[in-house]
């Protein structure tokens, strides 16, 4: 979808290009052939009015021009939609996105259409894969971009919208909500993750179950209940089912923290490149100054600061982390 978008866009660049190239050239030539010159200070060149083959001309020429662009650019708008009917027997996925402020809910849907497993801000996919996406928001508008892999779609209230696309590469995508939807839009990013079937089926495998019940005996979760973390968070396999925040049920697996605000790692590390190595340590000082003061790291975040106490703080963050 990217490579269309692209193709379309250089179509478009060349033609503006061309006729830029020829303009500009008409009128250099008119300023030296037309210049005025020593002892022509009161010469004024022959006025030509009415040419009717040129006015024809300059007519019927950027009709054809603008038929020319506006033809792939329909049939582009509209393969945004749907996949071509080139992509018919090419695996398919769906996902439905969901946007809510500030950050991204994707849900992975069965052959039926029912939710499959839930995941957040870190999208997996398969290389060579149609990912059909229903777009949906629970607040305000958002919009959904992931310009390496296809271009832009609005997330509106109380409307689905949808578009595709294919990875034909392994690697870290990075994406962006692109409409201004409130104090912390510019934080509310994104990655798509493209893999090996293999690796995706894997990956899929293990976010279809839900935690063990011993998580339950342990003193995070008995501080995420009494902190009130599950009235907004849902863990599967505890009762923990709330539907306001995203769902932590592998948060442990992930590399980000608030919508790729933060990563688990050193903070002066580049993002994409230490997701491309996929190597985790056992630095928690991002997630502990997510959990200290959330409002502070993201502005307007709905998950408030609990006045946690550093020993609390560390029993928390080692809690999550331990959710793979």
């Amino acid at each position: 979808m990217a490579d269309g978008q692209k193709d379309l866009f250089m179509l478009v660049f060349w033609i503006a290009a061309i006729i830029f190239v020829i303009v500009e050239a008409l009128l250099v030539y008119i300023i030296i052939r037309f210049r005025q010159k020593k002892g022509q200070e009161d010469y004024l060149p022959k006025a030509t009015h009415g040419n009717t083959m040129l006015e024809i001309g300059w007519t019927i020429l950027p009709v054809l021009i603008v038929i020319g662009i506006t033809i792939p650019t329909l049939r582009g708008i509209a393969e945004t939609y749907d996949p071509p009917k080139e992509f018919a027997n090419t695996a398919t996925i769906n996902v439905e996105v969901v946007g809510a402020q500030w950050w991204w809910e994707y849900r992975y849907l069965d052959a039926n259409g029912d939710i499959d497993f839930v995941t957040a801000n870190e999208m997996h996919i398969p290389t060579n894969t149609v990912v059909k996406l229903k777009l949906k928001s629970v607040d305000v508008i958002h919009s959904f971009s992931v310009p390496r892999l296809a271009g832009t779609r609005d997330v509106i209230p109380g409307r689905d919208n949808r578009m595709w696309f294919n990875a034909t590469e392994e690697g870290i995508f990075m994406g962006q909500c692109k409409e201004f939807c409130g104090a912390s839009h510019a934080l509310m990013r994104t990655i798509v993750v493209a893999e090996s079937h293999d690796n995706y089926t894997q990956w899929a495998a293990n976010q279809r179950l839900g935690v063990p019940n011993s998580y339950e005996q342990t003193a995070g979760w008995n501080l995420f209940q009494d902190k009130g973390c599950v009235g907004c968070h849902t863990i599967r396999g505890t009762t923990a089912v709330g539907d306001i925040g995203p769902d932590l049920t592998h948060f442990g697996s992930r590399h980000s923290i608030a919508s790729n605000v933060l990563h688990k790692g050193e903070p002066s590390v580049n993002f994409v490149d230490y997701y491309n190595d996929l190597e985790r340590d056992d630095n928690l000082e991002n997630l502990k100054s997510w959990l200290e003061n959330p409002p502070a790291v993201k502005p307007g975040s709905l998950m408030p600061d609990l006045g946690l106490t550093d020993s609390e703080i560390t029993t928390l963050a080692e809690f999550l982390e331990n959710l793979q």
